[in-house]
C-alpha cells in the first residue's frame, strides 16, 4: 500500500511539473500585436526632433520590428502636418526632425501634439500613438563659492511670452566622458527646488580633461510625461590638461613601430632572414657545382 501511495504521489508531480514546463513554452511562443512608441527630444534648445519606435512582444521580452513605414504629423494627422515618413532600421528604430516650414506654428504655440501612424502590417491593421509635449528649455551654469564648486541645472517651460522655472523635476547632471557620463557628485538624479533650479556639489577634482582642462558638463532630463527628453551641455576648465604622450611608441617595446622594437626580437628576426638567404644561396651554389660536374664528365665522355 505505501509504495501504491508513493507512485500516486510521484505521478502527480510529474503530471503537474509537465503541465508547467508546458504552459511556460506556451507563454514563450505567444506573439502580441506590435506596439508603436513616440518620443520628443530637444537636443541644446535647438532643432527638436521625433523617435519612434516599433516593438512586439515575444514570449517575455520585446523585439524590434524593422521595415515598418511611420508617418509623423505635427499636431494634426493631415497631410499639411506631415512632418516626414521614416522606416523603422534593424533596432525598430526611426527619427523625424522638425521642418523648418513648420517654426512659425512653433513659436506660437505652448504646448504640441505629435502623431505617428503606421501603414497597415501583414497581420495587423494599422498602429497609432501620439504624445503632447509642453515646450520648455534647459539651461545649465556653475558657480565658485569659496573654492566649492557647484553644478546647477533648471528647466523652464514656455508660459505666454515668458519662460517659467518648473519645480520637483528630475534630472542628470553629469560629466561627459567617452565610455558614459558620470555624474558630477554622490547621486544619480537631482530634484529641482521651489525656484525650479537643482544643484550638485562638483566632486570630481582632478578629472582628465583634453589638452586645455577641459570638461564638458551636461544636463539631462530623461522620458518626463510633460516635456520629453531634453539635453544641454557646457564646457568648463575644471579638468586636469592631459598632454599625447607621444614619446609611449618611441620606446623599444613588442607593440612599438618598426625600428623601435627590442634589440633581441631584432637580432633573432634578423638572424633567421639572413640564415634563410644563406640556405638559398647554398643550394643555388651546389646546383652550379653539378651542372659543371655534368658538363665535364659529358666532356670525358666524349673524348
Amino acid at each position: 500500500m505505501k509504495v501504491y501511495k508513493y507512485l500516486k504521489l510521484i505521478s502527480i508531480l510529474l503530471f503537474l511539473f509537465g503541465t508547467s514546463i508546458g504552459t511556460t513554452i506556451a507563454q514563450d511562443s505567444v506573439v502580441s500585436k506590435p506596439i508603436l512608441n513616440v518620443r520628443y527630444f530637444l537636443p541644446e534648445n535647438k532643432v527638436p526632433y521625433i523617435d519612434v519606435t516599433t516593438k512586439m512582444k515575444v514570449g517575455r521580452k520585446f523585439e524590434p520590428v524593422k521595415n515598418i513605414p511611420v508617418n509623423v504629423y505635427f499636431n494634426e494627422a493631415t497631410e499639411k502636418n506631415l512632418l516626414g515618413k521614416v522606416i523603422t532600421d534593424k533596432d525598430g528604430e526611426g527619427r523625424v526632425a522638425l521642418s523648418p516650414s513648420f517654426k512659425g506654428v512653433w513659436d506660437s504655440l505652448n504646448e504640441f501634439k505629435f502623431v505617428a501612424i503606421s501603414d497597415s502590417i501583414t497581420g495587423w491593421e494599422a498602429l497609432s500613438s501620439d504624445v503632447t509635449i509642453k515646450k520648455a528649455i534647459l539651461v545649465i551654469d556653475t558657480t565658485t563659492v569659496d573654492g566649492l564648486r557647484t553644478v546647477i541645472g533648471q528647466l523652464k517651460e514656455r508660459s505666454g511670452n515668458e519662460w517659467v522655472p518648473v519645480k520637483d523635476i528630475e534630472m542628470k547632471l553629469r560629466i561627459k566622458r567617452m565610455l558614459g557620463n558620470l555624474s558630477v557628485g554622490d547621486a544619480e538624479t537631482y530634484t529641482a527646488d521651489t525656484t525650479g533650479t537643482a544643484s550638485a556639489e562638483f566632486k570630481r577634482d582632478s578629472m582628465p580633461g583634453d589638452q586645455k582642462g577641459n570638461l564638458t558638463l551636461v544636463a539631462r532630463v530623461e522620458d518626463n510625461d510633460t516635456y520629453g527628453n531634453l539635453v544641454v551641455e557646457k564646457i568648463v576648465p575644471w579638468g586636469v590638461a592631459v598632454k599625447p604622450d607621444t614619446g609611449f611608441f618611441e620606446q623599444r617595446t613588442l607593440w612599438s613601430t618598426r625600428f623601435k622594437a627590442p634589440l633581441w626580437l631584432l637580432f633573432i628576426a634578423y638572424s633567421i632572414g639572413m640564415g634563410i638567404w644563406i640556405v638559398i644561396i647554398y643550394l643555388i651554389w651546389q646546383l652550379i657545382k653539378i651542372k659543371k660536374m655534368g658538363k665535364e664528365y659529358d666532356t670525358k665522355l666524349s673524348i
